[in-house]
């Protein structure tokens, strides 16, 4: 099902989408007879039954109350996870881009994982805001791992069964922050703060459940900067896939419902472009992934 997140910025409200309509779940969930009907995505991911809850909701959908998708606003599916972790470096294209440019060998033996604040989410139409920090703002379709069960030292084949479902990220970057170009030391680098400003990360339009899918089914992956495609490979490129980049992580940390994974951009970044292609006031940012959907955000000064 394709699960989503409406309403004013802070209040946002979980739903289903049925075609051109939200279905409100906690209303469909007490005409389901389902006890402490939760109204949130977070919340709802941690009961321990949700599916069934959901499938329950479903079947009374023409009962509950349901509002038209383009007279309100979309949120990120989960509006404030708990974790937002991201994979760096974790395509082959973008690898191999990066070595192009800067000349090492940039393969990694394990995943590396970085983070950045939850502050950072947008929702999938929002304006993106430009800070005046930045001249180098950058964009990275990625596909997003939404954790749909607490797990800990889980196995690659476990992986499935905790996962609730995908969604699409633009993982931005102030590039001349992250990179610290305002240090000698070049070892000195600010990943947190340079992902981290307020709207860095558009996510959306919606989680979609794993039943829709064929697992490791390869899903393609574009972006285009003012109708003109900057990003177009798919999830294949991946380094690390899902399965392995789930258990990586739940050896080091509990992953809880809701807790968000970005996995990897492929090659097109703005940083790697000859020129530079670095996203200014007024330009347009279109990704989309294949079976979920399309974020669409403005990027307007602060």
């Amino acid at each position: 099902m394709k699960l989503v997140s409406y309403g004013p910025i802070g209040l946002e409200r979980a739903g289903i989408l049925d075609g051109v309509s939200i279905i409100d779940l906690e209303a469909a969930l007490t005409l389901s007879g389902a006890p402490r009907p939760a109204s949130d995505m977070r919340l709802f991911l941690e009961l321990p039954d949700w599916q069934a809850r959901l499938k329950a909701a479903w079947e009374v959908r023409a009962r509950a109350p349901q509002v038209a998708l383009k007279s309100v606003r979309l949120g990120a599916p989960v509006p404030v996870p708990r974790k937002l972790l991201i994979a760096g470096a974790n395509t082959k294209s973008h690898i191999a881009e990066a070595v192009s440019v800067l000349g090492v060998a940039l393969a990694p033996n394990e995943p590396m994982i970085l983070a950045k604040a939850t502050s950072s989410i947008c929702g999938p139409n929002d304006n993106v805001i430009h800070p005046p920090e930045t001249k180098k703002l950058d964009y990275e379709v990625e596909l997003g791992v939404v954790i749909g069960r607490t797990c800990r030292r889980i196995t690659e084949a476990q992986v499935r069964d905790h996962v609730a479902g995908f969604t699409v990220i633009n993982e931005m970057s102030a590039r001349d922050l992250q990179l610290a170009e305002h240090e000698t030391n070049p070892f000195f680098r600010v990943h947190f703060i340079g992902k981290s400003y307020d709207t860095f990360n558009p996510m959306g339009p919606v989680l979609l459940t794993t039943d829709e899918f064929e697992w490791n089914q390869p899903l393609k992956m574009t972006t285009h900067v003012n109708g003109k495609v900057r990003q177009s490979d798919d999830t294949n490129d991946l380094y690390f896939n899902v399965d392995r980049l789930v258990s990586y992580i739940s050896q080091a940390m509990t992953l809880y419902p809701g807790d968000v994974i970005a996995t990897g951009s492929p090659a097109g970044v703005a940083f790697f472009m000859k020129p530079p292609g670095f996203l200014k006031p007024g330009d347009v940012v279109r990704c989309e992934i294949e079976k979920i959907g399309v974020i669409e955000n403005k990027v307007v000064a602060e």
